[in-house]
């Protein structure tokens, strides 16, 4: 197979573009969320168009985030077989289960229309997250974290175009899963870190040549 192909590349590029501005938007028009799980069905009965886009949003860029991820390591295996496809294997896994999780925004949406029973809810949501059966799915949808680092480290070591990309996808890691917990100004600089590296891959992709016979000796990593 040819992971080189320019359909395959532009099938790429057009998911990791779509996960990128799907999951800005994300980012961007979430609500505030207090600690307790009733606030939450408050802040999305306060801003319900909000509310729901932004789960939405969510909801649609995890499969575009797990179709980029096979194109990501199948472009980037000829330069480094190991972490593209263990990187690949991660993000297709973290795509599909953060699904599982993710759609209880659905369900919030529906309850916030419901304000009288916000506690009874809210005690509910604090069981499900706390229900055993979720680790497994919570567990696998921390695996875009490693997914991206790894995938990041491919494209650097290629040389390919764009090689920033990589350095400014660990810093939206940083900054997304360390940085929005401590200060409010994370969030929007971590949307634009994440649209900035998707950008610069999107960008490498386009510009791609086959692998020369040198750059193809790195498979061996």
């Amino acid at each position: 197979m040819d992971t080189t192909h320019p359909p395959l590349r532009r099938l790429t590029a057009i998911a990791l573009a779509l996960f990128a501005l799907l999951s800005f938007g994300f980012i961007l028009l979430a609500p505030e969320l207090p600690d307790d799980r009733a606030g939450w069905l408050t802040s999305f009965a306060a801003a319900p168009g909000r509310a729901a886009a932004s789960t939405h949003l969510f909801l649609w860029s995890q499969p575009a985030f797990a179709v980029a991820s096979v194109g990501l390591a199948l472009w980037l295996r000829p330069y480094s077989r190991r972490l593209a496809m263990t990187g690949g294997t991660l993000g297709v896994l973290s795509g599909f289960m953060h699904l599982v999780p993710g759609s209880w925004g659905l369900t919030q949406l529906v309850m916030a229309d419901d304000p009288g029973r916000y506690e009874i809810y809210g005690q509910l949501l604090d069981a499900m997250e706390q229900s055993p059966h979720m680790i497994p799915y919570f567990l696998a949808g921390l695996g875009m974290v490693p997914a991206i680092i790894l995938l990041g480290a491919a494209h650097f070591r290629s040389r390919l175009p764009m090689r920033w990309a990589g350095p400014v996808l660990w810093a939206w890691v940083v900054v997304e899963f360390v940085g929005t917990a401590l200060f409010t100004w994370a969030m929007p600089l971590s949307a634009m870190l994440l649209l900035l590296g998707c950008a610069g891959l999107v960008a490498g992709l386009v510009q791609a040549e086959a692998p020369s016979s040198q750059d193809a000796e790195l498979v061996s990593a």
